[in-house]
């Protein structure tokens, strides 16, 4: 696909692994297993399972509630032993994770060149809530559009839909900017393009539809809109 920048009147962004680094709650697994990535992948991977199967069955999980469940999941499957107040403060740590280093100085150079910014997330209002502020862009999104509000998760249409009515512009008038492949793959078939945010240097997962886009920071978005 190619990208047309002409026909992006507004830039939608996801939340987890677009803006903060879902792997950096590696860090308080360290004391707990030998192999605090492994376990790490194996909590978000199962976390997105979750949310995805919600999407099919029409059955909306509040996220919290997810990544509660795909943690306990995490350290079973790597069995490893922790309590329960443990538990919880690895829990935490979702709400404090390493902010991409471009994302602040990019979604300015968008907001400077006229794009407004909305940020879709399945993540709960409160989640969303604590990200923007501790990724100090709470002043540069126009809006945030949880899966809560629509009651659907990635990758269901409709919340990439109800985004765009939020919004008030056309699915076909946005770009919805991404470093998950199933979300990329949400926007494409609910009529956005898509920008790839390509965070792990990796190569595209080719089944299904292809991104308009591939990138690694904001700037490179920016550079393509012309801002």
């Amino acid at each position: 696909m190619t990208f047309e920048p002409d026909r992006v009147d507004t830039v939608l962004v996801d939340s987890y692994s677009t803006l903060v680094d879902e792997l950096s709650t590696r860090r308080a697994l360290e004391e707990h297993t030998e192999n605090p990535e492994a376990v790490a992948r194996i909590w978000d991977l199962r976390g997105s399972l979750y949310g995805i199967t919600s999407a099919l069955l029409d059955d909306f999980k509040p996220t919290r509630d997810r990544y509660r469940v795909s943690l306990e999941y995490a350290l079973q499957t790597a069995g490893v032993e922790v309590s329960a107040s443990e538990r919880e403060e690895i829990l935490d740590t979702v709400d404090d994770l390493d902010v991409y280093d471009d994302v602040r100085e990019g979604l300015e150079r968008l907001i400077d060149d006229g794009y407004e910014i909305y940020m879709l997330s399945n993540g709960d209002p409160e989640m969303l809530d604590e990200l923007v502020v501790h990724a100090d862009v709470d002043n540069l999104l126009t809006d945030t559009v949880s899966a809560a509000d629509a009651g659907v998760c990635k990758p269901g249409r409709e919340l990439y839909r109800h985004a765009a009515h939020r919004a008030g512009t056309a699915v076909s008038r946005i770009v919805h900017v991404t470093a998950s492949w199933y979300d990329v793959q949400g926007a494409l078939y609910t009529g956005m393009q898509g920008a790839w945010m390509n965070r792990a240097g990796t190569e595209w997962e080719d089944i299904l539809r292809d991104p308009h886009l591939e990138i690694e920071t904001f700037h490179e978005l920016a550079d393509e809109l012309g801002a």
